[in-house]
């Protein structure tokens, strides 16, 4: 018998994705613990928004209280306006005078989002992983 990638994912498929699970708990773990504390942050930020147009977004409205399984949605407005172009599939229907408010903040008003884009998708990474490593090669 050869030694190669897939003998080695064969064998030891259960303790590859034991890893990768144990990597996607701690990264959920530290969503959840930076999430908490970037609390302050949104509320500065909102209140920026506020202060130029007024109110805060319906989108921020509607999710605001409603812990973390929906921080992400309450974000959803920054970071969609953070990362798309005015008048793209993504941005439609927000102002573009508001995206433009929302990229030209200072990079200590919205890093916070930044890195909580990166943790969800180093968490969608290792979940990824982990279905892969685990049911991939019982396919091959």
């Amino acid at each position: 018998m050869t030694f190669s990638a897939i003998n080695f994912l064969m064998i030891h498929r259960v303790e590859i994705a034991g890893i990768f699970l144990i990597l996607g708990i701690i990264n959920y773990v530290s969503s959840v613990i930076y999430d908490k504390l970037a609390k302050r942050k949104f509320m500065t930020l909102c209140s920026l928004f506020v202060e130029k147009f007024g109110a805060r977004p319906a989108e921020v409205l509607i999710y605001q209280d409603g812990g973390f399984f929906f921080s992400f949605m309450r974000d959803a407005f920054f970071i969609k306006a953070l990362y798309f172009r005015e008048n793209s599939f993504h941005t439609r229907g927000m102002n573009n005078e508001q995206i433009r408010f929302i990229k030209e903040l200072p990079n200590h008003y919205t890093d916070w989002l930044r890195v909580k884009v990166r943790l969800s998708i180093i968490g969608i990474i290792l979940l990824f992983m982990m279905l892969s490593v685990f049911y991939l090669p019982s396919l091959i």
